[in-house]
């Protein structure tokens, strides 16, 4: 396999990863404890990314579907 098709390969991977809300969810969870401990508390850049990803975990969990809503939602169609 050349580079370019495992390059392309694990590009895949990682969308298939990132489609799921869960992973969204984990990723954000680190940039915000991340940005957290970089700004120490202090106002500035880190602190307003700490801010930002946590409203944005919250729109994530309140869009997350739970299984048996997500398979009336594809019965339904």
């Amino acid at each position: 396999m050349c580079s370019l098709e495992a390059t392309r390969a694990e590009l895949g991977l990682a969308v298939l990863y990132l489609n799921k809300a869960e992973a969204r969810d984990k990723i954000c969870r680190a940039i915000q404890y991340g940005s957290k401990f970089i700004s120490n508390g202090q106002p500035g850049t880190a602190q307003n990314v700490d801010k930002s990803t946590t409203l944005a975990r919250k729109v994530f969990r309140l869009l997350k579907v739970s299984p048996p809503a997500h398979a009336i939602m594809i019965c339904s169609l």
